[in-house]
């Protein structure tokens, strides 16, 4: 038997040696997860932004485009006239200088008309002037209208690839979360099997004093509030420590639940900014990743022993 046991301690230490560094890639992989799900998030609200972008530029393009046709439709009207005016002219219709000054019957009469004679002409100019200013504006406006919408596409296609990459980033991480959590279930039975231990018996107390009981009305209300036993998170606090809110485990873990300091300050975690040896602050971060399924991961074989049968 002696013999036994000693060829059996040397397996049992390797798979709980593996049990914790399995349980050590879940932690990263899962501060992973978390801080993709939020780059995903923001990528989104980007991509949003350059497609609102692009189709702001695309309406005021279909706009100019509305305008140039009414602009269009006036300069031609305006080179009739100005045809018709060349015309007259060309034919003697309208009064010349010199008819100005062989018809008139005094001189207020010839001043009146040659005054009128330069109003015409330089309303003639006038419109020239216009239609040469309206058709540049037009030509620039295009332009920039055109450079504005080539660089929203671009930016739109920038977006679009990075919510792309990050998405796969994203199914590859979940993809070996899943796998770990797989390697755990399994080196966690293979070492209740090979030593025979159904797990510590551990159940509520009713302390009402000092001791552990302080915690169980708190752990009650948050596991009710995340849908989660209370009993298996009662369970897990006193397989992890005791009950002790002070806690430092083996490999820096700290609190009720032992917490890694980089964990506990995780994005996933709305109560990072409370003490990690904060009681009541781990009590409700642990209902919140009990309930996004961080169990196995982050507390095997302590959670298959806390939750057995709930």
């Amino acid at each position: 038997m002696l013999a036994v046991a000693a060829l059996t301690a040397p397996a049992v230490s390797a798979r709980a040696g593996q049990l914790h560094a399995d349980r050590q890639k879940a932690h990263a992989l899962a501060v992973e997860i978390i801080a993709l799900d939020a780059r995903i998030e923001a990528a989104v609200q980007r991509f949003a932004r350059a497609t609102s972008s692009l189709q702001a530029v695309r309406t005021q393009i279909r706009d100019n485009t509305r305008l140039q046709r009414v602009a269009r439709k006036e300069l031609d009207l305006a080179h009739a006239t100005l045809c018709i005016r060349a015309v007259a002219l060309y034919k003697h219709d309208d009064v010349t200088a010199l008819d100005a000054i062989l018809t008139a019957d005094d001189f207020s009469e010839l001043v009146g008309q040659l005054s009128m004679m330069r109003r015409i002409a330089r309303g003639d100019r006038d419109v020239v002037s216009t239609m040469k200013h309206t058709e540049r504006q037009l030509a620039d406006r295009a332009t920039s209208l055109t450079a504005d919408e080539r660089i929203a596409a671009r930016l739109v296609s920038q977006r679009s690839a990075e919510l792309k990459t990050i998405r796969l980033q994203l199914s590859d991480r979940r993809a070996l979360f899943a796998g770990v959590r797989a390697s755990i279930r399994t080196d966690a039975a293979r070492q209740e099997r090979a030593t025979s231990d159904e797990g510590p018996i551990v159940r509520p107390s009713t302390d009402t004093g000092g001791g552990q009981g302080q915690w169980w009305p708190l752990i009650q209300s948050a596991a009710s509030a995340r849908g989660v036993s209370a009993c298996g998170m009662y369970r897990l606090m006193m397989i992890e420590s005791g009950g002790s809110a002070s806690s430092v485990g083996p490999g820096c873990y700290y609190g009720l639940f032992q917490y890694a300091p980089s964990t506990w300050k995780g994005s996933w975690n709305p109560f990072r900014s409370s003490s990690i040896t904060d009681g009541a602050a781990q009590i409700k971060a642990t209902a919140l990743a009990l309930s996004r399924g961080y169990g196995h991961a982050w507390w095997d074989p302590s959670y298959s022993w806390a939750f057995e049968g709930h």
